[in-house]
């Protein structure tokens, strides 16, 4: 998410969405609860009340020739209402409009196509008119440093060999347990969250908790008894 000046509002870019003040937290929970995102209300009402974002926006406060707004929905066939220029999504629906706000008006014979927005798509707001950005807006110095690395990441994993490594390099713990295997096809978030402390209405993850605990300090003093072969130590010479 994050803050639109213009608009005064919040915008979430996965869902091309302008949030007001009051519906930033409901749709955090709504609309995202698979991510499973923790809020410090305390601290996010913080930051809303320093940016000074609104409860929501008046179209008519845009300017005459609004540029596109990146991060909300844009469609390049809107239609106008030659009459009293309220836009719809469609042909089916801007004729809908007409017979149900201009029966008494001649229906016009096409359509004026037009690009437009809404600031929440996927609660059908109204349409605004909005101007197309020609080409994308200049990356600013952060993102291109971060593209920059990014870019330099890929050059070094497509060259690195990993036939080429000493089996002594790579972590016994991972090339026992394929850990690593296990976790990646998984967003870091997902399974984060699966690690966060449980919340204590979850009264069977609390005695899980106790259960390992317990088998830990059991199996820490069973460590001077493990047998030779666990503890054997390589005698070939470390490589460099």
């Amino acid at each position: 998410m994050c803050f639109h000046k213009l608009l005064g509002l919040v915008l979430c870019i996965e869902c091309s969405a302008a949030i007001g003040r009051k519906g930033v937290v409901g749709h955090i929970y709504d609309k995202h609860a698979d991510a499973e995102i923790r809020l410090d209300h305390t601290k996010l009402t913080k930051v809303l009340s320093d940016l000074q974002v609104k409860d929501s926006f008046n179209l008519k406060d845009l300017p005459q020739d609004c540029p596109q707004i990146e991060g909300l929905h844009l469609t390049h066939e809107a239609y106008l209402c030659s009459y009293c220029q309220h836009i719809r999504g469609n042909v089916a629906s801007i004729k809908e409009h007409h017979f149900s706000v201009h029966a008494d008006l001649p229906t016009p014979t096409s359509w004026e196509k037009v690009t437009a927005q809404q600031l929440h798509h996927k609660h059908h707001t109204p349409y605004f008119k909005v101007t197309p950005m020609i080409a994308p807006p200049e990356a600013n110095v952060a993102t291109r440093f971060f593209l920059s690395l990014q870019e330099q990441r890929e050059k070094v994993v497509a060259k690195f060999d990993l036939s080429k490594i000493d089996p002594r390099q790579v972590c016994v713990w991972l090339s026992a347990t394929k850990w690593h295997i296990h976790i990646a096809p998984y967003e870091h978030s997902h399974l984060i969250s699966l690690i966060k402390f449980p919340a204590k209405a979850e009264i069977e993850l609390a005695i899980l908790g106790k259960a390992v605990e317990k088998y830990t300090q059991k199996a820490d003093k069973a460590i001077d008894t493990l047998s030779a072969l666990a503890l054997q130590v390589i005698n070939t010479p470390e490589p460099p």
